[in-house]
């Protein structure tokens, strides 16, 4: 399901103004981009689209306004065979790296615990500030799940974490990712 996007800005005398105003497609899955910038917006502007390097986490100081679908029954741990932990957490790892830009951690992927629900552990330079909109889904900590229903807010900052949707339902949710600064993820004692 696509969905709709305005964008206002201001005409050459400073009046607000509609600049577009269009259905724009869903990927169906992962995140949809609705609007991202690398830095602080300055007003006034003829809202145009800010510079955004992307994929999904934005420089630190700018945004990224987001739609993220998880399908029904997902699970990281699908992603591999997940016998042997240490090359499923790195085939997990490299499909997320494909579209998140992660931080480093230099942690062995067993560090996180066994399966289920660890191979699609990482953290990002940001702070995530995201909504339940339709579904449910979990939000896996280390030592930790949360389940998030519809109405439900969710702030990760900068924490490892992977997602999960148990349900039979997709799993929508809407978000504001705010670039940050990030030293990487802490040695942790095995």
């Amino acid at each position: 399901m696509g969905f709709r996007r305005v964008v206002t800005g201001h005409d050459t005398d400073g009046k607000a103004v509609v600049v577009s105003d269009a259905e724009l497609p869903s990927s169906g899955h992962g995140p949809d981009s609705i609007w991202a910038a690398d830095a602080s917006p300055a007003f006034p502007d003829r809202g145009d689209r800010p510079e955004f390097a992307g994929p999904l986490i934005p420089l630190p100081g700018g945004l990224h306004v987001i739609r993220l679908t998880f399908p029904p029954r997902f699970d990281p741990d699908n992603w591999a065979d997940s016998s042997d932990p240490v090359q499923a957490a790195a085939a997990a790892m490299a499909q997320i790296s494909a579209s998140v830009a992660v931080v480093d951690d230099p942690n062995p992927p067993e560090t996180y615990g066994a399966a289920p629900d660890f191979t699609g552990f990482h953290a990002t330079a940001s702070m995530d500030c995201l909504m339940q909109l339709a579904g449910e889904s979990v939000c896996v900590l280390e030592d930790n799940e949360i389940r998030l229903a519809p109405g439900d807010w969710l702030i990760l900052n900068g924490v490892v974490h992977a997602w999960r949707n148990d349900g039979d339902k997709e799993a929508v949710l809407i978000g504001v990712i705010a670039g940050a600064k990030h030293s990487g993820a802490p040695l942790r004692e095995h």
